[in-house]
């Protein structure tokens, strides 16, 4: 376990401590008056700025797991591609391969469906009498699930799309944007559908100097 400098443990006991004073402010909050109004926002700067230093301190702790975490990160990385990339060749050969035995066995059973069709046709002209098998015989496609020595692998047919042209793909089908909903409603706008539009209040704080 990498270790830092400081305990987490303790730098969250020492905040704690320090901001018990405004922990029971907070607890009992109540505004009746200006100066109430005042102490208040006083509060809301001093508790923002803590939030701030806590944040400081959590991101100065994490600093060498972070480092750590990066270096091992940047020792893997290139196997992982490597493996990764063998992943990709592998499968696509696999694919191409099971493809490749669906459509011969699809040729094969079409091509002895077309010569049974032609005895028949023959047959029919000639009055010769043809036997065909009673069970016809039909070229085996591969199986969907492929046994290996380790394991098994299925096939399955799915389907893929690709957006071409954008401004044709209907709009039931575009996610909402969130930042141009706001911009328009910001802009005057008093009804979107399918949107609430409603009004809230944020504070905006600065610190003297």
């Amino acid at each position: 376990m990498i270790e830092t400098k400081e305990k987490p443990e303790t730098a969250v006991k020492l905040f704690e401590q320090s901001q018990a004073s405004l922990f029971k402010w907070i607890a009992e909050t109540q505004i009746t008056s200006t100066e109430e109004q005042k102490n208040a926002e006083d509060m809301l700067i001093h508790a923002r700025r803590a939030v701030k230093d806590v944040e400081a301190k959590r991101k100065e702790l994490l600093e060498p797991i972070n480092e750590a975490r990066d270096r091992i990160n940047a020792l893997f990385k290139p196997l992982t591609e490597k493996l990764n990339m063998g992943i990709s060749v592998v499968d696509k050969a696999l694919k191409d391969y099971h493809t490749e035995q669906l459509r011969i066995a699809e040729e094969e059973s079409l091509l002895i469906a077309a010569e049974q069709a032609a005895k028949l046709a023959e047959a029919k002209e000639t009055g010769e009498i043809v036997n065909l098998p009673s069970v016809a015989v039909i070229p085996e496609a591969p199986a969907k699930t492929s046994h290996a020595h380790l394991g098994s692998v299925t096939y399955r047919e799915d389907i893929d799309v690709s957006i071409v042209n954008p401004a044709l793909v209907p709009r039931d089908l575009c996610d909402p944007n969130i930042s141009k909903i706001r911009a328009r409603a910001k802009s005057g706008v008093k009804e979107i559908p399918g949107v609430l539009i409603f009004t809230k209040t944020t504070t905006v704080q600065r610190s003297g100097q």
